[in-house]
């Protein structure tokens, strides 16, 4: 995918209003995401919403700078590399952004939740629990919980996308 589309994609669902279902229709009508973002402000108008304030070329832009910063980039959900678990799910997110071997998705994953003060027994159950399994060869995946991004990494940098 050109470097153009990825911008388009990107800075539609980072424009108000337009969430992971309205951006799938969007691009399921339309084709791509910039023809979805030139439609965009007449498709508004004739909704009777006002007018559209799609999020800038320059935001997008340095999203996208700032995640490659922290060794990352971003997937989106038609690409080969987006996780085909994840796009199972009903309003899955149109983009995310991934580091490292993105190999891994295509694996079987579970993700670990626990407690936010959980006790040095729990910790370390949830260690073995995690060994045990990818030692079977399933992927141990996190959800990135608030409280687990490294502080130099903001939710929206992280891949959330946004409400």
């Amino acid at each position: 995918m050109i470097h153009a589309e990825r911008v388009a994609r990107l800075r539609l669902i980072r424009t108000p209003h337009v969430g992971p279902v309205s951006w799938h229709q969007l691009m399921q009508r339309f084709g791509s995401g910039e023809a979805a973002l030139a439609a965009l402000p007449d498709l508004v108008l004739r909704g009777g919403a006002g007018k559209v304030r799609v999020a800038s070329a320059e935001v997008a832009e340095r999203e996208i700078e700032r995640v490659a910063e922290l060794g990352a980039r971003h997937v989106f959900s038609d690409e080969a590399d987006y996780s085909p678990f994840l796009r199972e799910v009903e309003g899955a997110p149109p983009v995310v952004s991934v580091r490292g071997d993105t190999a891994m998705l295509h694996r079987p994953c579970v993700a670990i939740v626990g407690a936010r003060n959980a006790s040095a027994v729990a910790c370390r159950f949830a260690r073995q629990l995690a060994a045990d399994l990818t030692a079977r060869g399933v992927t141990v995946v996190s959800g990135l919980a608030r409280g687990s991004i490294p502080r130099r990494m903001s939710a929206r940098s992280a891949g959330r996308p946004s409400a």
